[in-house]
């Protein structure tokens, strides 16, 4: 296994520095953890904060080997989570003006190279919610209606970005080729941090589709699982300039879901 805070805390223990000792052996595999316990020495200096110093040198190297960042994919299986490294290739699912069926194109990228087989519209729209993207055609006359646009596939291609996929860097060649990137997710925290990474792929380009009347306001009804959550979504919203959805937040102290759209 390979994580970053790992590598930080032994910066610290190497620099002779206070660190919080129980979070950093909850980083550790267990038989790891039970060996730094066993083997380390440690200085309480206050509550959650101890100096560590590791005089075993075998020791050193294994906390060491979990600091460094595996090259591929095959090498972090090889470590035990391949998810620690990001594929080589990138894949999502679009409609646009020449699908002919219920089966979306797919647009495979890998480093600078993107492979799809349709000419791009000058507007994009991403999607995070399944039942929204198959249903395209009512997807963009609910959007319509609710955000006074004008889509169609004419002049419209539609994304379905399939969570933090769609903020994948190898989808950066693709995506950035529109002059417009309008990204409607869920109006909670989750659906705040996909479009705060798309707005680091892309800049300004994209924009996120806030409410733009009164006509959405029924459907704020999820409840946060945590006051911790909602407070960090009203955070996101307005760090972001979302002062419409921040507002909405702060009245409803709820979230709304994107499926809700199909009932308006």
């Amino acid at each position: 296994m390979h994580d970053k805070r790992i590598g930080k805390y032994l910066h610290s223990i190497e620099q002779s520095k206070a660190i919080n000792y129980s979070k950093f052996l909850a980083l550790l595999p267990e038989q790891l953890c039970e060996e730094v316990k066993e083997k380390a020495t440690i200085k309480f200096l206050s509550k959650g904060s101890v100096i560590v110093e590791v005089s075993c040198e075998q020791l050193l190297e294994k906390l060491r080997s979990l600091a460094i960042e595996p090259s591929s994919r095959i090498d972090a299986t090889l470590l035990g989570d391949s998810h620690k490294v990001n594929t080589s290739t990138s894949y999502l699912l679009a409609y646009h003006q020449s699908s002919v069926d219920v089966h979306p194109d797919t647009i495979i990228s890998s480093n600078d190279e993107t492979h799809l087989r349709f000419q791009p519209k000058k507007r994009l729209v991403i999607i995070e919610n399944a039942e929204l993207f198959f249903a395209r055609e009512t997807l963009f006359a609910q959007m319509n209606k609710a955000f006074s646009l004008s889509l169609s596939f004419d002049n419209t291609d539609l994304v379905f970005g399939a969570g933090n996929q769609i903020s994948n860097k190898h989808n950066y060649t693709f995506i950035n080729q529109y002059e417009s990137i309008l990204c409607f997710f869920d109006y909670d925290l989750g659906g705040l941090k996909i479009y705060k990474a798309m707005r680091n792929m892309v800049g300004s380009k994209a924009k996120f589709l806030e409410p733009s009347s009164d006509n959405l306001t029924e459907f704020f009804i999820k409840k946060p699982k945590t006051q911790e959550q909602y407070t960090k979504a009203l955070e996101t919203a307005n760090s972001l300039g979302l002062s419409k959805l921040h507002s909405l937040f702060e009245s409803k102290k709820s979230f709304m879901e994107q499926e809700a759209l199909l009932a308006l």
